[in-house]
């Protein structure tokens, strides 16, 4: 057992980079500024929270502790993520460069400041992680609570790999994925006219790949395409780590699965795979990545500045082009850092065009509109008309809402 002065020292490290890691990302918040919930799901989150029927519901759970605050949560959750990193690294050896480096690492940071549920399911994934270095019986216990997170958001799911550096936790996975299996649907029993809430199989048209092998070097390929702002570079260095970890080999397994996580997530997606996607695995990939640099502080610290710019990078240039699409939100006026990245994918996977004033004229409509009145709006890519329906639904459930083509 670890003593208690044990565990403080460990604990300590740990807590101040949860408190640098908050700091940075309530910084990030300030620059992406307020209005709409600006995050993959964060509209939906919200108003899944007050309505209920939310295809998530540890994610609704969780939301009590904030509020219903979708982007709180993120980055609590988010910064907690970077302390529970280093208590695991550091129960297994690795050190903590890796964690110092999830402080600042711009999928991290990012995911961290969005409306959704990215980074509560990989906080999850992480608990469960750090409970599988105890004893047995706790590591077990680790294995469950790692894979609940799929009932928090799937995305963390490629974390799970992290839990092969202790076997143990295996046998609290599995009992536990069988019961949480529906969660997995759209991987086993994919839909194709479901969108990706029916099938996982994007690459290949929604339905398994009838032709596995060129599946499988598309998805190298398209992770080799992942826009170098996501560092997913990093991603090469594992199997070096798992080579000069061959003498424990549950941590080199671990080390080779995340890549192969990287790959797997590359496949399924394709062309349509989102940087965010590999947030998991680019977490899970730090403390090895962490380990195979010197030990020297100086060093750690350049690191560290380095990944600092493409994340500053990513989230000023994202704020501005919100502020030009999204007028009415309160985006901070920041310079834009340079770095190359395309900032238009990444807003329209996480907000749409005027998303403020659509939520404004919710409750205008709401304020106005007769007992059971019918509104229509047109279409919007990835279902952003719900910027207009949710918050409408919310206030007036009594309104029908209809959608029209464009």
């Amino acid at each position: 057992m670890v003593s208690v002065a044990a565990a403080w020292r460990l604990a300590v490290p740990a807590l101040r980079l949860t408190a640098l890691a908050l700091l940075v990302r309530v910084a990030g918040t300030v620059v992406l500024g307020d209005g709409a919930p600006f995050g993959p799901d964060g509209t939906g989150a919200e108003a899944g929270f007050v309505l209920g029927g939310h295809p998530y519901p540890l994610h609704m759970l969780a939301l009590h502790l904030t509020g219903g605050d979708v982007r709180a949560l993120s980055v609590i959750s988010s910064a907690v993520s970077v302390g529970l990193l280093a208590v695991w690294s550091d129960r297994l050896g690795l050190g903590p460069r890796g964690a110092w480096m999830a402080v600042v690492l711009p999928l991290a940071v990012f995911t961290g400041v969005l409306a959704g549920g990215d980074a509560p399911a990989m906080a999850v994934v992480l608990a469960g992680a750090v409970m599988s270095t105890g004893p047995r019986p706790m590591a077990i216990l680790g294995g469950a609570l790692a894979v609940s997170a799929v009932a928090v958001k799937p995305i963390a799911l490629p974390m799970l790999v992290l839990l092969l550096a202790r076997p143990w936790s295996l046998l609290g996975v599995a009992p536990t994925l069988v019961l949480l299996s529906g969660f997995l649907r759209p991987l086993w029993q994919p839909m194709p006219d479901g969108g990706i809430l029916g099938s996982w199989w994007v690459a290949s048209g929604g339905a398994l790949p009838l032709a596995p092998l060129t599946w499988a070097l598309n998805g190298w390929g398209a992770l080799f395409q992942t826009p170098i702002w996501s560092c997913a570079w990093a991603l090469w260095f594992l199997p070096l780590a798992a080579i000069r970890l061959r003498h424990r080999p549950p941590l080199a397994l671990s080390a080779l699965a995340v890549l192969i996580g990287a790959w797997g997530c590359a496949a399924l997606f394709g062309p349509r795979m989102e940087p965010r996607y590999l947030a998991p695995v680019m977490l899970a990939a730090l403390p090895f990545v962490g380990w195979l640099l010197p030990r020297s502080r100086s060093l750690g610290l350049a690191v560290c500045a380095v990944l600092l710019w493409p994340t500053a990078g990513v989230l000023t240039q994202l704020a501005n082009h919100r502020a030009e699409q999204d007028p009415l939100a309160a985006v901070a006026q920041v310079p834009s850092v340079p770095f190359p990245v395309d900032v238009r994918p990444i807003f329209d996977s996480c907000s749409t065009p005027d998303a403020t004033r659509m939520r404004l004229l919710a409750r205008q409509i709401a304020d106005v509109a007769p007992l059971g009145a019918i509104i229509t709006t047109t279409s919007r890519p990835d279902g952003r008309e719900g910027e207009l329906f949710w918050p409408l639904q919310v206030l007036r459930p009594d309104i029908k809402v209809q959608v029209i083509p464009p």
